[in-house]
């Protein structure tokens, strides 16, 4: 697994660099052998105030596995309520596409079944 942080506008300490790829590496554990051969790219950076906070933060986070891309953002006061919302999104994101290939072999497996059928 590769983790790449990138800060834009934003002064990254290491202890929000430390709580980001411990908050967001969560996800990886869903993917299983494919962790191993994941890249994880995190942006964070000043967003523009959007009313609530006068320096709201802005965190994106892609994750790239076997060729699939999961992305997820939030726009959060502090970088830790941005990188737990990311991470829900990451999560749900991963559990809806194992679902979604599951359900594809599922059908595939039935259909073949069919197929061999045939000549009885």
């Amino acid at each position: 697994m590769h983790i790449s942080i990138k800060a834009q506008k934003y002064q990254l300490t290491p202890l929000t660099e430390a709580l980001l790829e411990e908050k967001l590496a969560a996800p990886l554990r869903l993917l299983g052998e494919d962790s191993e051969r994941a890249l994880l790219e995190i942006e964070i950076e000043n967003a523009p105030p959007e009313g609530r906070s006068s320096e709201p933060c802005r965190l994106v986070a892609r994750l790239i596995v076997n060729g699939d891309v999961f992305r997820a953002e939030a726009v959060k006061p502090t970088p830790e309520s941005a990188a737990d919302k990311v991470r829900s999104e990451l999560e749900a994101e991963i559990r809806h596409s194992r679902g979604r290939a599951h359900k594809l072999w599922k059908r595939g497996r039935a259909a073949v079944k069919d197929m061999l059928r045939f000549g009885r």
